[in-house]
């Protein structure tokens, strides 16, 4: 009978799962605080009804949810991770089993880590729990296995509440006796068919040209080519498999960047996808047009797409403004009209992105009576904010949300003056002036403070796309204001661009953050330079087709030009050197000198509809500014080093242990928990101290050594050459490769303590030899008793900070 072994850090990596069975949940219950509302719901949606009956475990059987049972898992396979964004709220329940081989009888130590409620059982006996679902971090119990020798069950029953990304989440860990306990399924013959599909999966290599397996493929083997595509009437076309069967290689074209590889076995497939990085080049025009040709080029590029894909559905209204704007309507924008209304009725979650595009169109367009008098009905029956009447699980308090919902209830208002708007219990004129005032508030905390969602390539899009209503249609002095942060946010995006592509700390980023040069915001800096390469831009620059606003002057000079300076956004203070053969850039943490904007998220007297309070709690959810070592981390990228827009390395701690999921911090994108981190100059060091009641003991470099003319490792050095410019890597423990969906393009440095060095160095550096020379004589050293990083006249000690801000 095969058996696995846990993994480095004594995580089962291989279960069964049935699930998620997601049903609609609805509550009559009000608060004028959404998050609160959430929490409240996510503390009492859990039954924790008792696990009588696990039925027969069994590929020709249901589970207990009435749903089939798959297999999951490899060696990422550290937690189960069914999450998933879900528009409206939902309940989500599933059910996770796996089959622990003890030597001998034992009282196993171990630890459940989950964001969901969780029952565990072993043998059947209730054994241990994590009562309450949570949104971050992740919730952890400790529990002591009561394993008879040889086979035990264990059963974890979960359930939590599906609202916008939902941490569908669930790993076992075993303590102190990793070596002794071996994992199975239920049925052995299934554990053998897993065990080969892996063996198989595994130990296929990636290579230029083709994807070459260790011996002919099992039996009803399935290969395509995948990815998501961001028009909805693509993405949503069934995946078009092939046969792989008997084959022991598959040739792979130019120009596909992903290929997905799958045997059946355990009820379902075992899959593993591989992300062809050498393919993903920047998209650029040649010789490059004129601004107007080019504006030309982005809106046929937008209008080509019929809605844009939101997973479950499409947002289409930016597609139709730039269709109207070409004068090219599509003959189904009638019915995406509709909808866009319909998804607006409903209140899916951005459903403001559609108001806001929605408003634009208005004042552009005409439409039917009858469409028009629909859409009357739609604007004056929208939830415009989180303490007014209805349920729903809308995200209000981002950045971006803020500002979409105050101008579209302004805005909103203005059209419809002497109108009732039921759930805000205002008329028009009334939310006219309600809005007109949350916009004031908005600009003015911007023009203050910065942005909080600072330099993110994926919200700086969506903030300008509604900026430029502001700019458009609200009184002249909103308007100039307006412009000046439009002004402001594609200054600094321009400063941060290097050699086609934005190299940014960012305040929000998503896994595009390997790929600065295809990020959304390159769209922003291709209408300002037309040779920049350019991005779809989630189709966001529809918007400017009928806007007014004009790009300040000097945005590719700041593009072009070097940088060397620091400027504080938000609580955060971002350094950046941008020179002509490397760029270095990076948030520090903590502050120096260190202030932050005060959070009255917990002042039981604070006024919830303030913009001081929803700012406050955009920070508990989305992520602090305020970097401090030793503080949760949520989408915030920290720092990157590079030799042009394809060659960057950065280093983080992960939020999930794998790629795949819906996860806020991800794999690559966001950070478990900051580092201490401290730039000088062309010198970046990070210490990282990750605590015990977070899973992943390990962070990660992300190096496409495809991207870099040399690539060599000299002792502890890892050292990278692209044209003159020039990266040398060191860190206290070794740099382990890591094959996962990129190949060759990871080192794993395992522990709790962990320290980490970065230089860059240009044409004044003679060559890779002289190099070597120069980082091998700073001589790195990292002294864990003092908690302190040196490096030649570098010094850097960490001192946990203290955030109360960050758990809900």
């Amino acid at each position: 009978m095969h058996t696995w072994p846990l993994d480095r850090q004594g995580f089962v990596n291989h279960y069964l799962v049935s699930g998620p069975r997601v049903t609609p949940f609805s509550s009559g219950e009000k608060d004028r605080n959404q998050l609160r509302l959430e929490a409240h719901l996510r503390s009492v949606i859990a039954r924790h009804a008792p696990v009588k009956d696990t039925g027969q475990i069994h590929v020709h059987k249901n589970s207990r949810l009435s749903l089939p049972w798959r297999f999951q898992g490899g060696r990422d396979g550290a937690f189960v991770n069914l999450s998933e964004f879900y528009a409206t709220m939902q309940r989500i329940e599933f059910d996770v089993v796996c089959v622990l081989h003890a030597p001998r009888p034992m009282s196993a130590p171990a630890v459940l880590w989950s964001y969901a409620a969780v029952d565990l059982y072993c043998n059947g006996a209730w054994t241990g729990s994590l009562r309450q679902p949570v949104y971050k971090p992740m919730g952890r119990a400790e529990v002591a296995l009561p394993l008879q020798e040889g086979r035990n069950v264990i059963y974890l029953a979960c359930e939590t509440l599906g609202v916008r990304d939902t941490r569908s989440v669930v790993g076992l860990q075993l303590k102190g006796c990793q070596t002794e306990i071996r994992v199975s399924l239920p049925d052995e013959a299934w554990t053998q068919e897993a065990a080969s599909a892996l063996d198989f999966l595994e130990n296929a290599v990636l290579l230029p040209g083709e994807l070459r397996f260790c011996h002919a493929a099992p039996p009803q083997t399935e290969w395509a080519f995948t990815g998501r595509d961001p028009d909805f009437a693509v993405d949503r076309l069934p995946t078009r498999w092939h046969s792989g069967e008997g084959s022991t290689a598959l040739p792979l074209p130019e120009g596909k960047t992903e290929i997905t590889l799958r045997i059946p076995a355990g009820g379902g497939w075992v899959q593993r996808t591989w992300e062809r990085t050498e393919q993903i080049h920047p998209r650029s025009i040649r010789p490059a047009p004129g601004y107007k040709d080019n504006l030309h080029v982005i809106l046929e590029r937008i209008a080509a797409v019929e809605s844009l894909s939101r997973g479950a559905f499409g947002f289409p209204i930016a597609n139709m403004l730039a269709r109207k704007a070409l004068n090219k309507p599509s003959e189904k924008d009638d019915q995406l009209m509709q909808d866009t209304l319909d998804l607006i009725e409903r209140r899916v979650d951005c459903a403001d992105f559609l108001v806001c595009g929605l408003i634009r169109f208005l004042k552009n367009y005409a439409v039917g009576d009858d469409t028009a008098r629909r859409i009357r009905r739609v604007l004056t029956h929208f939830r415009y904010w989180m303490d007014q009447e209805g349920f729903d699980g809308m995200c209000f308090w981002s950045e971006n949300h803020s500002l979409m919902f105050f101008s579209s209830a302004m805005l909103a208002g203005e059209m419809y003056p002497d109108d009732e708007f039921p759930l805000a219990k205002m008329t028009g004129r009334q939310l006219y002036a309600w809005g007109r005032q949350k916009v004031l508030d908005w600009l003015s905390d911007v023009e203050r403070h910065g942005f909080e969602e600072f330099l993110s390539t994926v919200y700086m899009c969506i903030t300008f796309a509604v900026l430029i209503n502001v700019v458009d249609y609200a009184e002249e002095g909103i308007s100039l204001r307006a412009a000046g942060i439009a002004d402001r946010l594609l200054q600094m995006l321009a400063l941060h661009t290097f050699k086609g592509g934005i190299i940014a700390p960012q305040g929000r980023v998503y896994r595009g953050v390997l790929y600065p040069f295809q990020s959304n915001a390159m769209a922003l800096m291709n209408l300002a330079d037309p040779s920049q390469p350019y991005d779809y831009g989630e189709g966001w620059l529809g918007f400017y087709a009928t806007s007014r606003y004009r790009l300040p002057g000097g945005l590719k000079e700041w593009m072009e030009r070097p940088a060397s300076l620091s400027y504080v956004t938000g609580n955060a203070r971002i350094v950046l050197e941008k020179h002509r053969d490397w760029c270095l850039t990076s948030v520090q943490s903590p502050r120096e000198p260190f202030d932050r904007w005060k959070n009255i998220a917990k002042d039981p007297h604070a006024d919830p509809s303030s913009l001081a309070f929803v700012k406050s709690y955009n920070e508990c959810f989305h992520g602090t500014t305020c970097f401090q070592p030793g503080v949760s981390g949520y989408q915030q990228h920290l720092w990157y080093a590079a030799l042009d827009g394809e060659a960057i390395v950065f280093i983080n701690h992960p939020g999930a242990a794998s790629e795949g999921g819906d996860m806020r911090p991800g794999y690559w994108h966001g950070n478990g928990i900051f580092p201490a981190l401290k730039q000088q100059g062309a010198v970046l060091g990070m210490i990282y101290r990750i605590p015990e009641n977070h899973p992943l003991q390990y962070v990660h470099l992300y190096c496409p050594e495809c991207r870099f003319d040399e690539v060599c490792r000299v002792d502890d050095w890892l050292l990278l050459r692209k044209g003159n410019g020039l990266i040398g890597l060191w860190s206290s423990v070794p740099m382990e490769p890591w094959q996962g969906m990129n190949v060759q393009c990871e080192q794993r440095m395992w522990g709790s303590e962990i320290a980490c060095l970065c230089v860059c160095a240009g044409k004044e550096t003679e060559d890779m030899d002289a190099f070597r020379r120069q980082v091998k004589g700073l001589n790195p050293h990292y002294q864990s008793s003092e908690k302190t990083l040196t490096a030649g006249d570098y010094s850097l000690t960490w001192r946990l900070g203290e955030d109360d801000t960050q758990a809900l």
